[in-house]
């Protein structure tokens, strides 16, 4: 059983009508589900709001999930996220 990680944020930055989008928020969910300490934010860019955050971090394509200082285009691999936590977690990002 992983153990609990200090607060870190995943987000995952979508579009109403990404066809992977909820795929990938599913597993960035699971990833927070697993990880005590993780908060999830998903970020729209149907809004206004998550446009301008989108801009501001350089997303140029949905979806994008960034764990800490980690960034995964499209739909990543389970094991990939996870290692992702990890690398952050032991200041090995």
């Amino acid at each position: 059983m992983p153990r609990e990680v200090e607060k870190m944020l995943v987000r995952v930055f979508t579009h109403p009508v990404c066809v992977t989008c909820p795929m990938a928020i599913r597993l960035a969910q699971r990833l927070v589900d697993v990880y005590p300490g993780l908060e999830l934010r998903v970020v729209s860019l149907g809004s206004q709001k998550g446009r301008e955050e989108a801009k501001q971090e350089g997303i140029l394509s949905v979806p994008t999930i960034i764990v800490g200082k980690t960034r995964f285009v499209g739909v990543p691999e389970w094991e990939a996220l996870v290692a992702a936590v990890e690398r952050e977690r032991n200041g090995d990002a």
